[in-house]
């Protein structure tokens, strides 16, 4: 965990103050967990920007990341031609069936501009 106090009116969608937080808290972590799908970071939409999550898909680093979206018009028309059988139960860390949640991965234009392989 990290944490950087920055000025009161400072932006929330603030890549370069992101990037550096997730280098003082991958700093804290030994060695072997600094780079690798076993750790992972988790944003919500603040964290969402493109510099932010190219520093976390960066080659050699491998991180597992979960970052929050804004649900823009062209999200929100991609999630709609999504077929119901692509659509799986949302699975809490635990293991058990998130009630009433779920999940589908989106591809295509709607992701122009984002790193390769993002889902």
């Amino acid at each position: 965990m990290a944490s950087l106090l920055r000025p009161g009116n400072a932006g929330s969608n603030t890549a370069a103050d992101h990037i550096t937080t997730g280098r003082l808290a991958l700093a804290q972590l030994p060695k072997e967990y600094r780079q690798g799908r076993q750790t992972l970071t988790r944003t919500d939409s603040a964290g969402g920007t493109h510099e932010f999550v190219a520093w976390l898909a960066q080659h050699g680093r491998w991180l597992s990341y979960s970052v929050g979206m804004t649900v823009t018009d062209a999200i929100h028309q991609a999630v709609l031609t999504v077929p119901p059988t692509a659509w799986a139960a949302a699975v809490e860390p635990g293991g058990e069936i998130r009630d009433g949640a779920w999940a589908a991965e989106l591809t295509g234009d709607v992701l122009r501009g984002w790193p390769k392989d993002i889902r």
